[in-house]
């Protein structure tokens, strides 16, 4: 928290404790060094007294104030006048900083009566000068000079630097007050050595010496301060051809300039002087200079110094630019630090350039001898007379840029005269335009009186200009009421958004002085001479006087229509008819250079009242070109041809306006705008834009009577010809013969018939009007493409806007675009006079009685009137080949509905539909027509009622296809209901029949058919009659259908549902069931079968599974069934539960008995050792063996045990522990032997009995233990291994002990068994 606090002292603002509470000065003395001393301490300067005064006191005075130490001190009598007397009994050590660091009894504590106080002079003196280049006196950077032992010279530093402050410099130097206080480093015009000393004063005026403000606390300030005090004077020469010569001028008092000889400046300075006091080198003369009464004085200096303004820091331009001096050759840079507009406003000023625009800093930096912080009053003459830190820096800085008035110029371009065009201002060297959304009303007003053109029109009308090549101003130009020219309303330093001026059209203005002349005649090149300004026309009088062939030539070149041949005057009585009888106000006498009638020197009109007239040697045509190059029908490019030359029109100024006087002139409708694709579409190379933009008058009825802009750059507008498409060239169709009134839409545009897209016929109004242009009344619904896409890559018409009355397509606004049938799919339209003729009740499609079909009803067609000629045509829109013959029947049975038109084909035609006439048949007899061919139709293999469509051998295309036809084709092919149908055979274009049913047919060949690729794959149908059941076992298991040629699984809502009902009566096996899952057996068969996509759906009316609904997604019901008739698995019988307890406990008990005879096992192992050690000793007390030492490397050799006693039992003899065991009859081997010893085994003998063999010895036995071993047949121990080791062997000790005799056996001494008793 602590350093929280301390962090945010230091880091605020805040004075210096010398300030605050206390300071000390020397005060009436020669300088700050000397005086007596005064202290300002709590607000209040007050004095210090001497009693116990030493000289320690003094050495700490003059040293805290930057005086060095004391000379000594003297008594002075002092009027003290309610002086306080701050400090007394001062004791100082010397050492103190400040003299209230030394011990003093307090603040105005001590009473001093005296009125002498000590004046002190410290060693060091203090001198003040102002340092600057040219040597003024009384101007420059403040430096100080400290005269003591050593001497020191330095410089002030002081941020919060005023003219108080400067006055007491400039007083001190006896320069008057302070001036002007230039920036601080102004005049560090080369590097200065020396310390910087702060300064920091009080507010009040008790200070006397500047050096009196010195602080040993330091804020952040590194500039050195200057002053210019009101004792120095500028001189400036002007009226020489650069500043550095003329008349020799001095800045008054009163800040004008004078000369210097008519001033109250009293001269007398030296030539050299002069020049080096204003910078412009020497003159090598010392010469004073005097006046001589009013003679004013000029000098011619050695340098020669002017301003310029180069572009990009490298060419000089013209008002705009980095601004340098040229300094006697060399150019020297200025930099741009603290560069402003009044800095800016001299320089223009000085190069004749009009007001500042704008100042700005550069981007290149500068090196050498530079001009930095530029400060001008605003009156100078030149930017060199401006105050200026003039150095030689070897650190680079930015050039200060400005742009004055003088570059600044506006201008109509290409448009017919001065005073109409696109808007440009030339802004630092080019010429811009400006964007519509930047332009205000206010800124037309501004540039129209700028170019003398009168006020600004509200709206141009149909005048428009050709948006230009040049580069768009990026700046903010916004006038004021008061606003004199365009360069004032200029905003350099609001810059617009870049990509808005990308996407925007150029600002077009027309002033109300525009002015055009125009011919009124039987051609374009001939007729009366007249003239428009303001909307308004005049006709131009004429006389021998005022209108000549000179004059008149310059009115057919004006007009581009050559020379001229002769000229005329008219009576204004003929005109009357066209209401104009106004003469223009001037006439004109033109010179061979005048390139218009309005450059031409002028006069006021005389009194006639005659109109001039002139007939032209040149031509001038306007027609439409398409895109071949010969004369467009109605539409095309706009092509101009001048005396011969010819060549189109730019799209940028063409106007709607001008395309409807074409299409009238051409008798072709009105024009359709806009023309979106033709905008976009590339002209051959070869062809030549040569007019930027066309003019129309109030006159003007033929458009080739227009004035015509030429362009002036032959690049431009090469890629964007004007286009006019007329109405009279549009129109729309509905294609394919065999309907009328139905069918795809084409229109004819720019001569060609285009497929129309599918959006494009999305509202209503469109579809109406296209309707009611067929005399097919209105629009029922629109169609998808029929037949294969056309092959053209031309245009095709992605746009239609037409309104609810447009009774002709040509009415609409049309769209074109390069796109295809993928992007853009086309469409079609049926109206709601749509009709269709077939053949029924005959065998096929190409035979039969002949009716119309209109709606959902079919007519019979009367064969009143009908001849070869009406059958021929009919069989070719059937698709049906030639014609057989035609009959008329007696019997009309089989319909009352009747046709009420006959048909007659004569003459040129296209379909049945151009022969019908309004005429009605007299009777109504049935008509009977038989062409050649047959059209059949097939599903794949016959009888199959699944595959794919024929028809004629031929497939049948995916495109327009649905689930009506194909009812209609399963129907034809008695295979019942249509179950699904598919698209096969996608992404390659095979040639097949596109088909287009009405619903009525009773086959294929019925219907509307073309042959053609296919835009999509073909068809392939799978109908009920191809629909089988079965399951994969006998009356149950997975479902199997055959469906579309394979067998496949399905599923059912329900294993009891309606669904498997009908499946069990199917499959003849009764009805479903439901079985647990262990009767059910799977097949191999159905394990290799995949989940199925194919459900069945029946409703309450179905009788026939066939007839039920095949609905193809992924099955989340059953997918089996089960009938009354499926076999299921024999069942298995239950197994008790007291046999299951009783097997587990008949396990238990057998694991117990293992466990128990491996326990025993474990336990004689171990006995059976200890026994047989016992012999062992017993063996080597009784001496029959020798000394044998066993070792760990040593075994006994193999012994076998016998049955000593089957049915007995052996009694252990260990006495000790008094426990018995018996074991069954086991066979040990590879027992240990004992070294040198064999082993013996034991042998059985005749009687059952165990005994020694043969070489046994002694050991074999024990003189009182018997041994007797119970064999068991079934068991035999093996593999049991001892191993003895000696230490073992010899600490065992066999004991014998005596125990109680059992009952029932009798224990004999002498032998080795036991035996029961009696």
């Amino acid at each position: 928290m602590w350093f929280l606090v301390l962090l945010l002292h230091a880091s605020s603002p805040h004075l210096s404790s010398t300030q605050v509470e206390n300071r000390l000065i020397l005060q009436g003395g020669d300088g700050p060094c000397e005086g007596y001393v005064e202290i300002f301490h709590g607000g209040i300067w007050g004095i210090v007294g001497d009693q116990k005064w030493h000289k320690n006191n003094e050495n700490v005075i003059c040293k805290s104030i930057g005086c060095g130490t004391s000379n000594g001190s003297k008594d002075i009598i002092l009027k003290k006048d309610n002086l306080t007397t701050w400090m007394n009994e001062l004791e100082c050590n010397g050492n103190e900083p400040y003299l209230w660091k030394c011990s003093f009894p307090g603040w105005n504590i001590s009473s001093y009566t005296k009125d002498t106080v000590k004046k002190i002079t410290c060693s060091d003196k203090i001198h003040l000068a102002l340092e600057s280049l040219p040597g003024f006196r009384c101007a420059g950077t403040l430096r100080y000079q400290k005269i003591s032992k050593v001497n020191e010279t330095g410089y002030f530093c002081d941020p919060k630097w005023d003219k108080r402050q400067a006055d007491l410099v400039c007083e001190h130097l006896k320069c008057g007050k302070s001036k002007r206080l230039p920036a601080a480093g102004m005049f560090s015009q080369k590097a200065k050595t020396g310390d910087l000393t702060h300064l920091q004063c009080s507010s009040d005026e008790h200070m006397k010496h500047i050096w009196q403000c010195l602080t040993k606390d330091v804020e952040m300030c590194t500039e050195r301060i200057a002053v210019i005090c009101s004792d120095h004077h500028n001189f400036r020469l002007q009226g020489g051809s650069n500043v550095c010569s003329g008349e020799l001028e001095v800045d008054d008092d009163d800040g004008f300039w004078k000369p210097v000889c008519q001033s109250q400046y009293k001269l007398n300075e030296s030539i050299d002087d002069l020049c080096s006091h204003m910078r412009c080198g020497t003159n090598n003369s010392q010469e004073r200079m005097v006046c001589d009464g009013s003679k004013n004085i000029s000098l011619d200096c050695k340098d020669e110094v002017n301003v310029s303004l180069l572009k990009d820091d490298r060419s000089v331009s013209h008002c705009f630019g980095s601004v340098h001096f040229n300094h006697s050759g060399t150019l020297e840079a200025v930099c741009s630090k603290d560069w402003d507009k009044n800095d800016g406003q001299v320089v223009c000023r000085e190069l004749g350039c009009g007001e500042v625009v704008s100042v700005s800093f550069g981007s290149q930096p500068q090196h050498g001898r530079m001009h930095d912080q530029v400060d001008c009053k605003g009156s100078e003459a030149s930017l060199w007379h401006c105050l200026a830190n003039h150095l030689e820096s070897s650190t680079p800085c930015k050039t200060a840029n400005v742009i004055c008035s003088g570059c600044v110029k506006v201008r109509l371009s290409d448009g017919p005269g001065r005073c109409a065009g696109r808007v440009e201002i030339q802004y630092e060297g080019k010429w811009k335009s400006v964007g519509e959304s930047n332009w205000k009303e206010e800124n037309s007003k501004v540039m129209c009186k700028e170019l003398k053109c009168g006020d600004a029109v509200a709206a141009p009308g149909t005048d428009s200009f050709i948006q230009g090549k040049s580069p768009v101003m990026d700046i903010e130009v916004t006038c004021v009421s008061g606003s004199t020219s365009i360069s004032s309303c200029i905003k350099p330093t609001n810059k617009l958004q870049q990509q808005l001026q990308q996407q925007e059209k150029n600002k077009m203005l027309i002033c109300q002085e525009r002015r055009v002349v125009f011919l009124m005649g039987d051609s374009a090149c001939s007729g009366k001479v007249g003239i428009e300004e303001a909307g308004k026309s005049y006709w131009l009088s004429g006389s021998n006087d005022t209108w000549d062939r000179q004059t008149a030539t310059v009115v057919c070149q004006e007009m581009d229509c050559g020379n001229a041949i002769s000229i005329n005057f008219e009576s204004t009585s003929v005109v009357n008819a066209s209401g104009t009888t106004d003469l223009w106000k001037y006439s004109y006498k033109c010179l061979p250079t005048n390139k218009s009638l309005f450059h031409c020197e002028r006069s006021e009109r005389l009194s006639n009242h005659s109109i001039a007239s002139v007939v032209c040697s040149g031509s001038k045509t306007v027609s439409l070109k398409d895109d071949a190059g010969g004369e467009g029908k109605c539409w095309g490019k706009v092509d101009v041809c001048l005396n011969g030359m010819c060549g189109g029109v730019c799209e940028d100024a063409w106007t709607e306006h001008k395309s409807n006087m074409l299409c009238k002139a051409f008798h072709c409708g009105s024009a359709i705008y806009p023309l979106s694709y033709l905008k976009t579409k590339s002209p051959s190379a070869d062809y030549k834009i040569i007019i930027g933009s066309v003019h129309s008058t109030q006159q003007t009825t033929n458009i080739s009577q227009c004035n015509m802009v030429k362009i002036a750059d032959g690049s431009y507008c090469q890629n964007k010809p004007a286009y006019v498409v007329c109405s009279g060239s549009v129109k729309a169709r509905l294609m394919y013969h065999r309907d009328r009134c139905s069918g795809n839409v084409q229109m004819f545009y720019q001569g060609i018939w285009r497929p129309v897209c599918e959006t494009a016929l999305q509202n209503q109004d469109v579809q109406n009007t296209i309707c009611r242009e067929q005399g097919c009344g209105h629009a029922v619904k629109p169609l998808s493409f029929f037949g294969p896409s056309p092959a053209s890559s031309d245009a095709v018409v992605s746009g239609l806007s037409c309104s609810a009355n447009s009774s002709s397509s040509a009415e609409c606004g049309v769209t074109l675009t390069q796109t295809n049938n993928k992007l853009c799919p086309f469409g079609g339209l049926q109206c709601s006079e749509w009709r269709r003729m077939v053949l029924k009740l005959g065998k096929g499609a190409c035979e039969g009685q002949v009716f119309v079909y209109s709606g959902a009803h079919g007519w019979a067609v009367s064969s009143d009137g009908w001849t070869e000629t009406e059958s021929k045509v009919l069989c070719t829109d059937l698709g049906c080949g030639a014609y057989i013959n035609h009959t008329t029947m007696e019997n009309a049975e089989n319909h009352d509905l009747w046709w009420g038109k006959k048909y007659s084909c004569k003459g040129k035609h296209n379909s049945i539909w151009d022969c019908e006439l309004n005429d009605g048949p007299s009777q109504n007899q049935p008509l009977f027509v038989k062409c050649r061919d047959i059209l059949t139709a097939s599903l794949g293999d016959p009888g199959k009622c699944t595959g794919q469509v024929m028809l004629n051998h031929l497939p049948v295309c995916y495109d327009n296809w649905d689930d009506s036809h194909s009812k209609i084709a399963c129907q034809e092919q008695e295979c019942s209901n249509r179950i699904s149908s598919e698209e096969t055979n996608k992404g390659r274009r095979s040639d097949g029949y596109f088909v287009s049913c009405s619903g009525s047919e009773s086959n294929l060949g019925q219907c509307k058919t073309t042959k053609g690729k296919c835009g999509r794959g073909l068809v392939s149908v799978s109908c009920a009659g191809a629909v089988k059941f079965n399951s994969t076992q006998k009356c149950g298991g997975r479902i199997k259908i055959l469906y579309r040629g394979t067998w496949e699984s399905a599923c059912l809502p329900d294993l009891l549902s309606n669904e498997a009902r009908f499946l069990c009566k199917k499959l003849n096996c009764g009805s479903p069931r439901r079985f647990q899952q262990g009767l059910i057996e799977q097949s191999d068969e159905e394990k290799g079968l995949k989940t199925p996509e194919i459900s069945l759906q029946c409703s309450s009316d179905n009788t026939d599974l066939q007839h039920c609904i095949l609905k193809e997604k992924r099955c989340e019901k059953p997918d089996v069934i089960y009938c009354e008739g499926y076999q299921v698995k024999k069942p298995i019988d239950p197994i008790p539960i007291n046999l299951y307890v009783g097997l587990s406990l008949g396990v238990l008990s057998l694991v117990m008995v293992a466990a128990l005879c491996l326990f025993l096992r474990r336990r004689f192992v171990t006995r059976f050792k200890a026994r047989f050690s016992m012999r062992k000793e017993s063996a080597f007390e009784s001496g029959d063996y020798e000394d044998v030492e066993t070792s760990e490397n040593e075994q006994f050799g193999p012994m076998e045990m016998r049955d000593l006693n089957r049915h007995g039992s052996v009694i252990d003899g260990d006495k000790e522990n008094g426990r018995r065991s018996a074991a069954s009859s086991l066979s040990y081997d590879d027992i240990a032997e004992v070294e040198n010893v064999p082993a013996q085994p034991l042998s059985s003998g005749g009687d059952g009995t165990s005994s020694p063999g043969p070489g046994a010895g002694p050991a074999a036995t024990h003189e009182h233990v018997t041994y007797e071993v119970e064999e068991d047949q079934q068991e035999s121990y093996d593999d049991v291994v001892s191993m003895i080791t000696p230490a073992e062997t010899r600490e065992e000790i066999a004991e014998v002990h005596e125990r109680p005799k059992p009952k029932g056996l009798e224990i004999h001494d002498d032998e080795d068994y036991l035996e029961p008793d009696g």
